[in-house]
Order: C-alpha cells, then structure tokens, then sequence
C-alpha cells in the first residue's frame, strides 16, 4: 500500500481501552490499545525498542545512537 493509495480500504475505528475513549490512528498506539495522553495519566511507561549490544554489554562495532548530539 502506498501512502497516497487512494483504493486503499480504510483503517476501522479503534478506541482507547485505558477509559478515554478516543480514536486511536497512531500504529503503535493502536497495537497497545491506548495513546500517550492515557499512558501518561496512568503512569505507564512505553516500551521502547532494544538496543542491541554484545554479550558483555558493551556496545556493537558501528552502532549508532540516534539522540547522540541531539540539542
């Protein structure tokens, strides 16, 4: 599906189970079943990706962190 897939069938309408009711468009906040205005009423934290490290814990060669040197 492209992002201009005008034949496309739409999305069906998912609301928020944490009580709100709002609709949920958001592809993560639709798989958790909630949004981040009701995770952060309920003090639910996201889960957030891995990062991916070697076995002692250090870093891979070539990694990269996105929010490095970011002001």
């Amino acid at each position: 599906m492209d992002l201009l897939d005008l034949d496309a069938p739409p999305l069906p309408v998912m609301k928020c189970r944490a009580g709100c009711g709002k609709k949920l468009w958001d592809p993560e906040s639709r798989r958790l079943g909630y949004g981040p205005d009701c995770a952060e009423r309920l003090g639910i934290t996201t889960p957030s990706s891995p990062r991916f490290s070697k076995r002692d814990g250090g870093d891979c060669d070539g990694q990269t962190d996105l929010l490095e040197g970011a002001t």
